[in-house]
């Protein structure tokens, strides 16, 4: 039987955890430019706060991702281990098919000062922006392996 996502609840966390990294990858970018005295660029992939901050987006999003598939996945109570790893992988299916959808969307069509032609937003952010992507797919199965071992044997 396939895994049932509530999809109200995936939907829901996921535009809280797309936001929530969103203004932190943009803090981080700022505050990097800001204790390093970077002077600001015109050009999005030139700037050196942004390039340097590109190389700590994949812990980000794996730590942001992580702690909201948590959220998504403490509500089960019932089921093997098997189904919550399915639900998780489904999860991470749904969300990373979302992002990629988002992303260019936000980042690609509609222009803004941080938004990227598609070369520069695939190949100019390689491999950052792949990693990023693997780390929004694994997260729910990191949360269910960190759900696990907080419940000792209790079934996730």
């Amino acid at each position: 039987m396939p895994p049932r996502l509530n999809y109200k609840r995936a939907v829901v966390t996921f535009l809280l955890a797309y936001i929530v990294v969103t203004i932190l990858a943009i803090a981080l970018s700022v505050g990097i430019g800001v204790a390093l005295h970077l002077p600001p660029t015109a050009e999005p992939m030139q700037n050196q706060a942004y390039l340097i901050s590109e190389r700590f987006l994949p812990f980000l999003n794996l730590a942001v991702w992580g702690l909201f598939a948590r959220a998504y996945l403490r509500h089960r109570t019932h089921g093997e281990r098997s189904e919550t790893r399915r639900e998780a992988i489904a999860l991470g299916t749904f969300w990373l098919a979302a992002a990629v959808a988002v992303d260019y969307v936000f980042f690609v069509q509609i222009k803004n000062p941080i938004s990227l032609n598609p070369h520069d937003f695939y190949i100019g952010q390689f491999p950052w922006i792949y990693l990023i992507y693997v780390a929004i797919f694994f997260a729910p199965v990191g949360a269910t392996l960190a759900l696990s071992s907080t419940r000792g044997t209790a079934q996730v």
